[in-house]
C-alpha cells in the first residue's frame, strides 16, 4: 500500500529544474478522490532605484504584476501536462512562510518540496526554503532532493 493523502501542496518553483519531479511526486501521493495544490510564490523584488523617485513604485508593481502572470502561465503548463485536476496559485512573499500558511488554511495532510542540498555556506548565505519550510509546516512535508532527480534519470 503507497502512501497516499487527501489534500497535497506541491510547493514549485517555475525557474527551478526541480519542479517537474516535486509536481510528479505531489501526485502520485495524492489520493484518487484527494485534492492537488500547485503552488508557486512570487517574492516581492524592488529595483536599485530610489523608492522616492518618480515611478519607481508604480514601476516595482508592473513588474511585479508580469512576474505574476508568467509564474501563473508556467505553473498552468506544467500542471495542465502532469496534473490537470490540480489547483494552481501564486501567492505573494516568502515561499516557505506562505506555502506553509496555504497549507494551513486549506487543511492539507502533506506538502511536497524541492531542496538543492546545499552546502552549508550556501545555507548560510542564500538560506533554505526547504529548511524553514519543515520549521513553518502545520502538516508532514516531503522533501524531493537533487539526488533523487539524478537516480531517477
Amino acid at each position: 500500500m503507497a502512501l497516499e493523502f487527501k489534500k497535497v501542496v506541491a510547493v514549485i518553483d517555475v525557474d527551478d529544474d526541480l519542479g517537474d519531479l516535486v509536481l510528479d511526486i505531489a501526485a502520485k501521493m495524492t489520493s484518487a478522490s484527494g485534492e492537488l495544490h500547485a503552488i508557486d510564490s512570487n517574492p516581492y523584488v524592488t529595483t536599485f532605484e530610489s523608492p522616492y523617485a518618480a515611478g519607481a513604485i508604480e514601476a516595482d508593481a508592473q513588474a511585479h504584476a508580469m512576474d505574476e502572470s508568467r509564474r501563473k502561465d508556467a505553473l498552468t503548463e506544467l500542471t495542465t501536462l502532469k496534473a490537470p485536476s490540480a489547483t494552481v496559485a501564486v501567492l505573494d512573499g516568502n515561499p516557505s512562510r506562505d506555502a506553509a500558511s496555504y497549507a494551513e488554511k486549506i487543511g492539507a495532510d502533506l506538502i511536497v518540496i524541492g531542496s538543492h542540498q546545499k552546502k552549508w555556506w550556501q545555507r548560510l548565505l542564500e538560506g533554505s526554503e526547504s529548511s524553514d519550510m519543515i520549521r513553518e509546516a502545520p502538516c508532514a512535508v516531503f522533501v524531493v532532493t537533487t539526488a533523487h532527480k539524478q537516480r531517477a534519470g
